[in-house]
């Protein structure tokens, strides 16, 4: 992705057709809006934040932008792509459940060491908190929510979690 460019690439188009289920015209029209957007056609994580505040304004949502900014940009150059935007953009609205795991525990993963610790679930539910003005819900409460939760999917009590066991605890307590 050049700095500055307008227009999409045949390869990169190819890409985003086999990665999602957009129809062609959906992404050039995505690509318009993010190439005017965005100049030099990366959106940076204050970028991202103001985009974020714009659909929720008066929200603490610094740190939760961060977390989800963090998860959206693969590459870790600081700087989301088209590509990493409209997969984003496909995983949290028309992906499938594995697939919105697999984000959800890149989310939670906040190390990126690839392992989900009761740590990391209480930090991000504690973000969380402050985007939904939830802040009735005192620290003790949310660390307690945390531990419901992590305990539930930690089936094995070890304390920590790999995506594959993230992954696979979830649908199975989906399905009791």
């Amino acid at each position: 992705n050049r700095t500055g460019r307008t227009s999409l690439d045949q390869s990169e188009l190819q890409n985003l057709l086999h990665q999602t289920t957009y129809e062609e015209t959906a992404v050039h029209a995505w690509h318009k809006v993010f190439s005017t957007t965005c100049a030099g056609g990366r959106l940076t994580v204050d970028q991202f934040g103001n985009l974020f505040n714009t659909f929720f304004p008066g929200r603490n949502s610094e740190q939760f932008c961060e977390h989800v900014f963090r998860t959206f940009n693969t590459s870790k150059s600081g700087g989301m792509s088209f590509t990493e935007f409209l997969i984003a953009v496909h995983v949290t609205s028309q992906g499938s459940q594995e697939e919105k795991l697999k984000w959800t525990f890149k989310l939670y993963d906040v190390s990126g060491d690839g392992v989900l610790t009761l740590e990391e679930v209480t930090q991000v539910l504690e973000t969380t908190n402050n985007i939904l003005d939830h802040n009735q819900n005192s620290k003790s409460f949310l660390q307690n929510k945390a531990k419901e939760l992590f305990t539930k999917i930690d089936v094995n009590g070890s304390g920590a979690l790999t995506e594959d066991q993230f992954i696979a605890n979830c649908l199975h307590q989906k399905e009791t």
